[in-house]
């Protein structure tokens, strides 16, 4: 963890540190970071502001791009925000001085002054360098990355000068002053935990900038992501597509032709259907290449059903060579991805690109097979990944009560080591933090998250995306985004810590009361799911029970909603919109207890005591835009 420069002032105890990131000495011999705790001085003399006033420049490179422009504005518009004095932001061609400069990319002044060239061997996609030479400050990362670290260097640049952390996009802190000094950043690389980090909720598919603010990408054309999720046989050959793999016969449906390149029930590809189909395959896979030049990961994505293909083609090649399902998805995807790289080698020198498939639904498990001295290796060598295949390992039946490597997770531990063993960690992991039954009650992974990161991380995982409900929720939503995007940049932060330090930050004088609610629960779930129903876990668990929330532990909750509504009280005259705000906050976390009320405990409650639970339930879900009780389920007669 970074520590804080002794010339830190903390305007009060709301003011905190951002995420903090994983720092080791470089001194220009480009190692990578390891969370080595590094010291940051000061240059005697040099200030970035000085009485509100500051003589630096922001220097962008002249064919800037999205991140680095971002970079600039994040700076310059915060640093406004606390000091009262805008920093001109200007490209290469424009810059009209070499002194008190705060370059961002790989610029002109860069080569002049830093001279390094950064290697994607040190610096992962979205770490970044950064050094002061003279009074200039530099950030910048590898060519050929998304330069996503150079805005994540400005987000640690904010937090040394003003102590600025993002908590969420209604609760961003910083400390404001007149003078900064200008920090004497040695040379060194800060490398995040995970090199790319997803949290697939509404909130961030619907706000780019809190999901950038957070040091996170969501997987869609923005961020260079195409053909998330399932598509091979919707996307790629769809059977009701017109067919044009123009051999004899050719003009109507890739069904109608070749039946034999489906499923039976025509929802998955049929893993044997030959060269024709891989090179159909692999002539969509041009076409979007074509479409996302800039794009780096493409996704390959087995349909969203259990079904595969069971033909006696199939059947034969996992004796012959495949092992299982997911080894003839390999073996096919191997071919499909020789051709495609064939035509990118020729058409697009250079590029590099990265192709995905699921371990999933029927694929799960890996291919392979063990040597006498137990080594476990490839079933065979059609089925051993291509050097550009990442495998999307997606245990949908795992326990998130319980860690990966627990007894209970035994089977999904175990084939995720199989995966990893003959992938050398060219692996991304799916997880969830939903139950997607039960919307309105909060999903225990609070004290397993951290350790399933930290088992990931063992196992050489490089990217974990995490999804949620594709609807707005509450249940902690922002706090579970603000810890679990903190930790995903760092995994030497501690989880409750990052929920106490969160819940100070937004829900200010009623924290205590909103942590022991948070309390209460972690007591109920490691009571239900230890003793009771250890299958409670899982994204389909049974958690809306009154055995695990009896009317007595629901009265225990609300005394402290009671209480955090009575801390506030304060603000109702001396700052109203603070008191509004906090209002809304609280009673979005409320919403849990009132929904279990109004459906498991109805009877302690009168026709009129109901009506009003139910009339603060309506408003309070229409104002946060709630609109699913569960997925793909509305909330029936509770708004009538």
């Amino acid at each position: 963890m970074k520590k804080k420069t002794i010339f830190r002032v903390i305007a009060s105890a709301l003011c905190s540190v951002l995420f903090c990131c994983c720092f080791a000495s470089c001194a220009d011999n480009k190692q990578n970071g390891s969370g080595t705790d590094k010291e940051i001085t000061v240059v005697a003399g040099e200030y970035l502001y000085q009485n509100g006033v500051s003589g630096y420049t922001v220097v962008l490179p002249n064919e800037s791009n999205y991140y680095e422009d971002l970079a600039a504005n994040e700076l310059t518009m915060t640093l406004e925000k606390a000091t009262g004095s805008l920093i001109s932001v200007v490209k290469d061609s424009q810059l009209k001085t070499k002194n008190r400069v705060i370059s961002l990319g790989h610029t002109e002044l860069w080569d002049e002054q830093v001279g390094l060239v950064l290697s994607s061997d040190d610096i992962i996609d979205s770490g970044y360098y950064i050094k002061t030479v003279g009074n200039n400050i530099f950030i910048s990362c590898p060519d050929y990355t998304s330069s996503s670290g150079v805005l994540y260097g400005v987000y640690d640049l904010l937090e040394d000068a003003i102590d600025y952390e993002f908590y969420a996009k209604d609760e961003i802190q910083f400390t404001k002053k007149k003078t900064i000094p200008l920090y004497n950043y040695s040379g060194y690389i800060v490398n995040p935990s995970f090199q790319l980090r997803n949290l697939v909720h509404a909130e961030m598919r619907d706000d780019t900038l809190t999901c950038m603010r957070y040091r996170l990408s969501y997987p869609s054309a923005t961020y260079g992501f195409i053909n998330w999720g399932h598509g091979q046989a919707s996307r790629y050959v769809k059977p009701s597509a017109p067919c044009t793999c123009g051999l004899d016969g050719c003009g109507g449906t890739f069904y109608q032709h070749h039946p034999d390149w489906f499923s039976a029930d025509r929802r998955q590809l049929c893993y044997t259907g030959g060269p024709e189909l891989e090179k159909a395959a692999a002539e969509k896979f041009i076409e979007y290449f074509k479409q996302y030049p800039d794009a780096t990961y493409f996704m390959f994505g087995q349909e969203d059903v259990v079904s595969h293909c069971e033909c006696d083609r199939c059947k034969q090649a996992m004796v012959d060579y495949a092992g299982n399902q997911g080894g003839l998805q390999v073996a096919m995807t191997n071919n499909v991805i020789e051709i495609a790289n064939a035509w990118l080698e020729k058409n697009q020198p250079g590029r590099k690109v990265k192709y995905i498939i699921y371990a999933y639904y029927g694929t799960r498990k890996a291919p392979i097979k063990k040597t006498e001295t137990g080594e476990i290796v490839p079933y065979s060598d059609e089925v051993k990944p291509h050097d550009d295949l990442y495998i999307f390992y997606t245990p949908i039946e795992m326990n998130y009560a319980f860690q990966i490597d627990s007894d209970i997770n035994a089977d999904v531990y175990s084939d995720m080591c199989d995966w990893s063993a003959i992938t050398d960690g060219r692996m991304l992991m799916y997880l969830y933090d939903v139950n997607f039954h039960a919307y309105f009650v909060n999903f225990n992974n609070f004290t397993t998250a951290k350790g399933m990161y930290e088992t990931c991380k063992k196992l050489g995982i490089s990217c974990i995306s995490s999804q949620s409900a594709d609807s707005y929720v509450s249940c902690f939503r922002e706090m579970r985004s603000y810890v679990e995007a903190g930790l995903l940049w760092d995994l030497n932060l501690s989880y409750n810590d990052l929920v106490k330090k969160f819940m100070n930050a937004y829900y200010k004088d009623a924290a205590p009361y909103l942590y022991e609610y948070y309390e209460i629960m972690r007591d109920r779930f490691a009571y239900y799911q230890n003793l009771v129903n250890p299958k409670a876990g899982t994204i389909y668990g049974e958690i809306q029970t009154s055995t695990l929330w009896p009317n007595s532990v629901i009265i225990k909750i609300e005394e402290q909603f009671d209480l955090a509504l009575q801390s506030i009280q304060k603000y109702k005259e001396t700052d109203p919109t603070l008191y509004d705000m906090l209002t809304k906050r609280i009673m979005k976390e409320r919403l849990q207890p009132i929904y279990l009320k109004l459906t498991l405990h109805a009877s302690y409650y009168s026709a009129e005591e109901y009506a009003e639970l139910k009339a603060t339930f309506k408003y309070y879900v229409n104002l946060f835009m709630l609109t699913e009780i569960k997925e793909g389920h509305d909330f029936g007669n509770l708004l009538d």
